[in-house]
């Protein structure tokens, strides 16, 4: 598997990503990442997400890459081996394999949290039929396909500024603070 993390950029809000993350994939031996510009839709932010994570998706189908490997510049690691801890979990099967989600607990198998994924190349097709002014992540609910989550969850959206609210700090992270074994410690 190319274990290559595809990023999701968008230097306009907070540019101090760039550097934030390649400390990060350093700290976690991350030695394969490419930054991608995000796409601007200026009519909508969800619209644009959802293309910025189409625009990897198309990439990988049109260059036959069996697995692709993306995440969003907010996404930060719990500890230093989260990466190899994600990577060592991931099933042999799948359609898509998630960090975890923030509608826990997992039973509840539902997809919250588009911050690091993996697509299988059997499921290109449907992520890219879908319709571009839904949130991509949740989305996948009415899709229904073979989703597994890694457990304990290796890694978390950055509390900060979110395009999907702007103006607003966020931090998804508060809704995990009440089962703090959900979180991968190494």
């Amino acid at each position: 598997m190319d274990t290559t993390i595809n990023v999701i950029f968008d230097n306009r809000h907070t540019p101090q990503d760039y550097e934030r993350l390649i400390e990060e994939f350093k700290t976690n031996g991350v030695l394969k990442y490419k930054f991608w510009d995000a796409v601007i839709l200026k009519h909508s932010v969800v619209a644009s997400i959802n293309a910025s994570h189409k625009m990897i998706v198309r990439w990988a189908k049109e260059n036959k890459k069996k697995m692709v490997v993306i995440a969003e510049q907010d996404l930060m690691f719990t500890c230093p081996n989260s990466w190899m801890f994600f990577l060592d979990n991931k099933p042999e099967e799948f359609d898509l394999y998630l960090w975890g989600s923030y509608i826990v607990p997992l039973s509840n198998k539902c997809v919250c949290g588009f911050h690091l994924y993996v697509i299988h190349e059997k499921f290109y097709d449907r992520l890219l039929a879908v319709d571009e002014n839904l949130h991509m992540d949740t989305a996948m609910d009415e899709l229904k396909g073979d989703y597994h989550y890694c457990y304990p969850f290796p890694a978390l959206q950055r509390p900060g500024f979110s395009a999907n609210n702007p103006g607003n700090i966020v931090n998804y992270n508060a809704l995990l603070n009440s089962r703090p074994e959900d979180i991968y410690r190494g």
